[in-house]
């Protein structure tokens, strides 16, 4: 969809829309930053839907730019500023820059931090043991002020990767304190702040970005969390600092890693149950899913399995889904031996195995859409 007079008029409404006494002092650059995010991410959601709006983010953003440059002053200077790093499409920034010169020839200076280097420091990351869940950590340095960035995701091969919580400050000791207090209550599934690599950040956090799901909001990008579309293009923009590396495909298991797996699970299983037709399929099923991207048992992966996996392939009344509910616990207990897991992070896998199982089979008939085969990891 073009874009027309009319979303113009819509985008200059809500920009107008702005309190003044809820607007940063222009020579914060976190707080201009975070609030020049937070309009980015609005315009984001909006470029995504079609139904709702549909125009390129590219032609939004200059919509931004054209608003700032008609209101000249102090505060359109440093959303401005903020632009020239923020905004997603080179274009963009470039015409911020250009709008910065013609206020300057107007007499409207930039904010004194505009054109600092804003650079990457040190890293971290805390998370679960199981792979579920990560929080990654980065502190940055400038002459005006440091930042720290914080966003946490969870993880699935099969369903999605979304951003469920982020944080901006200028005091990453904060972030750090937050989490050591927290993991530390449960250290049998959580673990402490320990250092990573900048690569590991970048290919961890970047399609949590890039490729979002609908799938999870239920098709409407306006229910993301609020706090992610806030720091969304902030952090997209942190991350040009970065090593610019591919994450990780999926990878599926081959022929001969899954006969592997499953005849050491049948194995395990043989004389503690009579295995009919329906197990040998089940274990099939359970021992492929578990299989991608190598041998891993998990919360969220036991989630996917039995909520969005088994209702894609099986109606409820099927032999195949009662043997799963057989043979899930056992299977789970077999592979986090064999894969090593810790064993204080057993109990919790199975407490949530078991609550899941509760409900199992909770769908009242086949539902095709409710699952994805593999692919890249997404938000």
């Amino acid at each position: 969809m073009a874009l027309n007079e009319e979303h113009r008029e819509e985008w200059f409404r809500i920009l107008d829309g702005y309190p003044d006494d809820q607007k940063p002092d222009p020579e914060d650059r976190l707080a201009v930053e975070t609030s020049c995010s937070g309009f980015l991410g609005n315009m984001w959601t909006r470029a995504t839907m079609p139904e709702v709006q549909g125009v390129s983010l590219a032609e939004l953003e200059l919509v931004f730019v054209q608003f700032y440059l008609g209101r000249p002053g102090p505060f359109s200077a440093a959303m401005l500023a903020a632009m020239t790093e923020l905004a997603d499409a080179p274009g963009g920034r470039r015409a911020a820059v250009k709008a910065l010169e013609r206020l300057e020839a107007l007499g409207v200076s930039p904010p004194s931090w505009y054109g600092e280097d804003m650079k990457l420091a040190e890293c971290w990351k805390a998370g679960d043991v199981y792979g579920d869940q990560l929080t990654f950590f980065c502190a940055f340095h400038a002459p005006s002020g440091d930042q720290a960035l914080s966003f946490t995701v969870d993880y699935s091969e099969y369903h999605f990767d979304m951003v469920v919580d982020c944080d901006a400050t200028d005091d990453v000791e904060r972030l750090l304190a937050l989490h050591r207090e927290r993991n530390g209550k449960s250290p049998d599934r959580l673990f402490q702040p320990v250092e990573a690599d900048p690569a590991e950040v970048f290919a961890g956090t970047r399609r949590a970005l890039d490729d979002w799901d609908l799938f999870c909001v239920e098709g409407d990008a306006r229910r993301l969390a609020p706090r992610f579309l806030m720091l969304r293009e902030l952090w997209r923009s942190r991350l040009r600092a970065f090593p610019q590396v591919e994450p990780e495909e999926v990878r599926q298991p081959t022929d001969d890693e899954l006969s592997l797996f499953a005849s050491g699970f049948l194995s395990h299983m043989l004389g503690k149950l009579m295995l009919e037709a329906a197990h040998f399929e089940a274990i099939k099923e359970l021992c492929w899913f578990h299989a991608v991207n190598g041998p891993k048992v998990s919360p969220t992966r036991a989630y996917v399995f039995l909520e969005r996996w088994m209702p894609a392939k099986f109606e409820p009344d099927d032999p195949v889904v009662e043997a799963v509910r057989e043979l899930f616990i056992p299977f789970l207990r077999w592979t986090a031996s064999a894969t090593d897991l810790d064993p204080a992070a057993w109990p919790y896998l199975k407490f949530k195995a078991e609550k899941y199982l509760g409900e199992f089979p909770g769908w009242s008939s086949k539902d095709p859409d409710v699952a994805r085969l593999p692919r890249p990891r997404s938000l």
